[in-house]
């Protein structure tokens, strides 16, 4: 899997939402369509750490340390 951060709002296959300006994963194959597309980028590790605590906080699992 790939983790890319979308450009614009994508439509998964399963009407899965992927709203603009967010880390998601994607095939290797997705990955390629979004590319070509110029819907999404692959994301950087800034991009992956802030989507994993913002991720972390939303479920509830983060702890004030």
């Amino acid at each position: 899997m790939a983790k890319l951060f979308s450009k614009t709002k994508i439509i998964m296959p399963g009407d899965v939402v992927v709203p603009a300006r967010t880390v998601f994963d994607a095939t290797p194959s997705e990955a390629k369509q979004f590319d070509a597309l110029k819907s999404a980028r692959p994301a950087t590790a800034d991009e992956i750490k802030a989507h994993a605590e913002a991720s972390a906080k939303a479920d509830g699992s983060a702890f004030a340390g």
